[in-house]
């Protein structure tokens, strides 16, 4: 089951109809059995709203004006293609500061969780407007009974203007939704989730349909319960077609997506991990960011989408869901190539492509995901590896999701170390087994506006006795240390790369 969903930019920068109508025909090549596109965020609306908020000030205002519903001609021409329909409700999106929330919001400003500081608090890069900050932002409380009417109002109104085939709740971007104490309160959020399934049932009854309801959730099923998601009691309750646990910034390769193949186990939900297109920051090659790169990880490629596939099949996945996989960017390049990249049968004859860069820690927001200003929110662990060695002895151990069966293959492993001296020797295990170095290759790296520094680049070819399909454990020791070295040696940009079987 191939899965595509993108907010709603590429629609909301047409000002002519026939680039619809191009983007339609293009979306049309990936082939997907279901398409999302954001309809509606928070109470902004993408179409004439009389519900909600419509939007304004971009380029389908004069769509708009000329009497278009950009949006419905979008749907009809995806639903004509056979392609399922399941428009996107940000439930409580971050983006935005006080100077753009709607009338309504301003209205009710005692229902939001909002801090009105308009200015920038702790990110100060120039030109940033502060909606990075968790609370700067027009999200509201979702224990306000009015609060959750408004939005379902806009939910009916949406249903009952398109032919549409189900609607999906996004609630990646993002928590907050509720006050403290926020686990508590989690019965408001299954009310509004059950209202919207009594609405899809009621009107799919009218038009002889089934329609779908689905979530979109962070990937932490702990964090969704401590922001008040019982997504457990939705399950069991009913009230959804399919789950799409992910992250919301960056993919990432340690999802434990098994988590929620158990969690809708014996139900009727389907499990579709969302995967984001996005590797990492693409200017994160400066030493604030942690996250080297120079050899464009950013991209997100073939090998890469088969990995992270393959991965998620292993776990026992229903599908793929692709998360902000624009057609303007993606469309000629991946959407042709969708099915196949995604289809089980296919993988092993691929090369795949795994890189670990993150630590398994969801963060809720753009601020601590692209770790800025210095990569960490206050009391948790770093969202980006490396790890620091300093002295000989140290070691640290990294789990890592594998999800070929190498059988008699071998894969390229390795890993970069930055600032590694000349006399400093590194010891590496992999699920308690010792690897071998084939070579350890010295490279310079010259970060935009940054000074150059030297790192090492670690590789091994491994086997089925040290990789396992599941968790594997990596484990680094410094064994020695070199005494010419003053500044800790930083290690990661973990990958492996897996060679297409000749079967």
């Amino acid at each position: 089951m191939l899965l595509i969903t993108v907010d709603s930019g590429n629609l909301l920068s047409c000002s002519e109809h026939g680039q619809v109508v191009r983007l339609a025909e293009l979306t049309v090549t990936s082939g997907a059995d279901i398409y999302t596109m954001d309809v509606a965020d928070n109470d902004i609306c993408f179409y004439p709203s009389s519900a909600g908020t419509t939007a304004s000030e971009t380029p389908m205002d004069a769509l708009l004006a000329e009497g278009h519903d950009p949006y419905g001609d979008f749907i009809g021409l995806l639903k004509e293609a056979g392609i399922a329909v399941v428009p996107n409700f940000r439930v409580n999106d971050h983006h935005g500061s006080p100077s753009q929330w709607t009338a309504w919001e301003r209205e009710h400003r005692e229902w939001s969780l909002g801090q009105d500081t308009g200015a920038w608090r702790s990110y100060t890069k120039v030109g940033d407007v502060g909606w990075r900050e968790v609370g700067d932002l027009r999200q509201m409380d979702f224990a306000v009974e009015e609060v959750r009417e408004r939005r379902l109002g806009i939910l009916r109104e949406i249903a009952a203007r398109y032919a549409l085939d189900g609607l999906m709740l996004d609630f990646g971007r993002s928590a907050p939704f509720f006050r403290e104490p926020k686990r508590e309160k989690s019965d408001y959020m299954t009310q509004f989730v059950r209202a919207v399934r009594t609405m899809l049932d009621e009107l799919g009854e009218k038009r002889g349909q089934n329609l779908m309801l689905a979530a979109a959730v962070p990937w932490d099923i702990d964090y969704c319960t401590e922001e008040g998601l019982d997504i457990k009691a939705w399950i069991d309750e009913g009230l959804l077609s399919y789950l799409c646990p992910g992250e919301w910034f960056f993919v990432d390769y340690n999802l434990p997506y098994s988590d929620w193949v158990a969690l809708a186990e014996g139900s009727s939900c389907k499990v579709y991990p969302m995967l984001m297109s996005s590797v990492a920051s693409s200017d994160a090659v400066t030493p604030g960011k942690r996250v080297w790169l120079g050899d464009g990880f950013q991209e997100f490629d073939p090998p890469k989408i088969s990995a992270l596939v393959e991965s998620a099949y292993s776990q026992g996945v229903d599908g793929i869901m692709f998360y902000n996989l624009h057609a303007s960017s993606f469309g000629n390049r991946l959407y042709p190539h969708l099915r196949d990249l995604i289809d089980p049968a296919r993988i092993p004859s691929t090369t795949r492509h795994y890189f670990y860069a993150r630590r398994p820690k969801y963060m809720p927001t753009e601020y601590y995901s692209f770790g800025l200003p210095d990569g960490f929110a206050p009391g948790e662990v770093e969202s980006f590896t490396p790890f620091e060695l300093k002295e000989a002895g140290e070691e640290f151990s990294y789990s890592i999701l594998f999800g070929s069966a190498l059988g008699s293959a071998t894969a390229d492993f390795q890993f970069k170390l930055r600032d590694l001296g000349d006399g400093d020797e590194v010891e590496v295990s992999m699920n308690g087994g010792r690897l071998s170095a084939d070579s350890l290759d010295f490279h310079q790296c010259q970060p935009p506006n940054a000074p150059e520094f030297r790192y090492a680049v670690w590789r091994s070819a491994s086997g089925s006795s040290h990789l396992k399909v599941g968790e594997n454990v990596l484990t680094v020791r410094l064994a020695g240390r070199d005494p010419e070295r003053t500044v800790p040696v930083q290690v990661g940009e973990f990958e492996i790369n897996v060679a297409p079987s000749d079967g």
